[in-house]
């Protein structure tokens, strides 16, 4: 017998950029953006197919002084 834990279909995704030099543990974000359905930045944040939020997150990822969270 598997045990299955619950899987959310629609996911957020927030892209956490911090000005260069800072390091990131302890400081705050300069800027907070949050990623719609087309992968652009919109103003409040939006649902997304996880499969989505995961591809996006992964592009964005490798980006010089961000963090990304998918909730």
């Amino acid at each position: 017998m598997q045990v299955q834990f619950p899987s959310c279909p629609i996911r957020c995704l927030i892209i956490h950029q911090y000005a260069p030099g800072i390091k990131k543990a302890g400081s705050q974000p300069c800027q907070i953006s949050n990623i719609g359905k087309r992968g652009k930045a919109v103003k409040k944040m939006r649902f997304i197919p996880a499969e989505k939020a995961f591809e996006f997150a992964k592009r964005f990822a490798g980006t010089p002084g961000c963090t990304v969270s998918v909730i």
